[in-house]
């Protein structure tokens, strides 16, 4: 029979378990189930979308140049990992990771017989259109040099051929297409007229949550 007392330090014990367990693997989405996925395509952008393919937190980053390819958790932890070791020593460096794997890959074993639905859960991973960004990277003393390293070394680690890009390299939406930033800046432009009512209330919010005294009493 257990006293309160110990009850109460084998909660934290657990507890503390199952923090590790989370943390093992900043990759890992916290799902407390895995809901499981088919394995769909990779997107192609045929429309000239540019979500998540310009730079949005640092001045250098790593750009996917090839078809989109599927990248997994492991796979992605393994270039995070080249890229700390490079930088961290030389500059006081700052990774932005802009991918998460929400997808669950379920494998079953070999030789299995057909039906009995999918296997067991495997690994995460997700999918990348050609032109997404990867990674960006900033530093108080980081050269060039140094970032194009980092992120040569990185992209050994994966699938797909990566090219590196600054904030002035353009736009890319195919495997030989571009677009200026100018005029993405313009087509991110909102005009009124073309959006309904519940769209522009919305965007109405938003704008005036940027005002001083809505700002004075956020987060209490």
């Amino acid at each position: 029979m257990l006293f309160d007392s110990q009850k109460v330090q084998l909660g934290r014990i657990s507890l503390s378990i199952r923090n590790i367990a989370r943390r093992k693997h900043e990759y890992a989405p916290r799902f407390n189930y895995q809901s499981k996925k088919q394995k769909g395509r990779v997107p192609v952008r045929t429309g000239g979308s540019v979500k998540g393919s310009t730079l949005q937190f640092g001045k250098y980053g790593l750009r996917l140049k090839s078809e989109g390819v599927r990248l997994t958790a492991i796979q992605l932890k393994e270039a995070d990992n080249a890229i700390m070791r490079y930088v961290r020593p030389l500059s006081n460096g700052r990774l932005w990771r802009r991918l998460v794997t929400d997808i669950a890959v379920c494998i079953k074993g070999n030789e299995t017989r057909m039906g009995k639905g999918k296997g067991a859960f495997d690994h995460w991973m997700t999918r990348v259109p050609t032109g997404k960004i990867i990674f960006e990277i900033d530093g108080d003393n980081l050269h060039e040099r140094v970032a194009r390293e980092a992120f040569r070394k990185a992209g050994t680690k994966l699938p797909g051929v990566y090219e590196f890009v600054t904030r002035e390299a353009p736009v890319r939406i195919g495997l030989h297409t571009f677009k200026d930033l100018e005029t993405v800046k313009r087509e991110k432009i909102i005009v009124p007229g073309s959006l309904s009512q519940r769209t522009r209330k919305k965007l109405i919010s938003i704008e005036k949550s940027k005002e001083p005294e809505y700002l004075l009493y956020r987060g209490r």
